[in-house]
C-alpha cells in the first residue's frame, strides 16, 4: 500500500483533515488557531496533502493544541 494511502486510514490524520475543513465549534475558530488561515487558503486537495505530509510529531502537536482549545471552550460554554 502506498504511504499516502496508508496515512489516510490513520485516525489522527483523518481528524486533522476534518479540522482543516472547519472548527469543531460551529466554525468559530479563534484568531489564535493555527489552522484558521489554512482553512481559508488551501483547496480541498491541498488540505488533504498537507495532513498527509506532516510528521507524526507535527500531527500530534496540532491535535494536542486543538484538544486543549476545545476542552477550554466547551467548559466555558457549559459555565454560561
Amino acid at each position: 500500500m502506498n504511504d499516502v494511502l496508508a496515512k489516510t486510514y490513520n485516525p489522527s490524520r483523518a481528524l486533522l483533515f476534518g479540522l482543516l475543513q472547519s472548527c469543531l465549534l460551529e466554525g468559530n475558530a479563534l484568531g489564535s488557531c493555527s489552522l484558521a488561515q489554512l482553512r481559508k487558503t488551501l483547496s480541498l486537495d491541498e488540505k488533504y496533502y498537507y495532513a498527509m505530509e506532516l510528521s507524526e510529531e507535527e500531527v500530534h502537536k496540532i491535535l494536542e493544541h486543538h484538544e486543549e482549545c476545545f476542552r477550554k471552550r466547551i467548559t466555558a460554554t457549559l459555565k454560561d
